[in-house]
């Protein structure tokens, strides 16, 4: 299978990958600061088409978890501002 991560260079993103990766899956992290990693990482801004795009096209799953971080103290401000990261990102 192919699976496309778009935000997934954080933590649970990379456990993903990892794992996806050592079950023999094609992985495809996006990533707004792409570095390098057993599994191919695309770089991509979540709002500008890219080469990115013909990762997705045909992917099998893609599992986005691109956003602001919810690490943070959920105060109404950042609990807005995760919530309109998810819808302004993608």
């Amino acid at each position: 299978m192919r699976i496309v991560i778009p935000g997934g260079s954080g933590q649970v993103g990379t456990v993903l990958a990892r794992d996806f990766h050592r079950a023999g899956h094609e992985v495809v992290v996006l990533s707004r600061t792409p570095a390098a990693a057993p599994w191919r990482v695309m770089q991509w801004d979540g709002e500008n088409q890219g080469d990115w795009g013909e990762a997705i096209d045909g992917a099998d799953a893609v599992i986005n978890l691109a956003g602001r971080t919810v690490n943070c103290r959920y105060t109404p401000q950042n609990r807005a501002s995760i919530l309109n990261s998810r819808g302004d990102c993608c």
